[in-house]
């Protein structure tokens, strides 16, 4: 838990640091994006279940399922990577969480489900 805290407080200050206002955001997205594919294929091939869990894949299938959470993950990505650099830590970090608050109440309003003892 400490060292999940350390990430969210380093994380802002870090990018801030090290990403040039200049730089294109779009490229930046792009490598990190890429990085996390092939670091997740690599444990995926490591624990040696490549073969099951592709099974049953089609392209068409990927396509219907991830293209619009994709989409919105990239953005979301976008929208962080420009308030890291314009936002001091304490202000991005808080703005950040709000969005498991409100994933909360939208998922109360919109499909009237409420949060168990444990999730509270």
């Amino acid at each position: 838990m400490s060292l999940l805290a350390l990430q969210f407080g380093l994380q802002p200050i870090l990018a801030r640091r090290y990403t040039s206002p200049e730089v294109c955001k779009s490229t930046v997205l792009i490598v990190q994006e890429i990085l996390k594919f092939f670091i997740a294929g690599t444990i995926l091939h490591m624990s040696g279940s490549t073969q099951q869990a592709l099974e049953g894949w089609t392209f068409s299938s990927w396509i219907s399922v991830a293209v619009v959470p994709a989409g919105l993950y990239s953005i979301q990505n976008m929208c962080a990577l420009l308030a890291y650099q314009n936002l001091d830590a304490l202000t991005f970090n808080v703005l950040n969480q709000t969005k498991t608050l409100s994933a909360a109440l939208c998922v109360y309003v919109l499909m009237g489900r409420t949060q168990s003892h444990i999730q509270i």
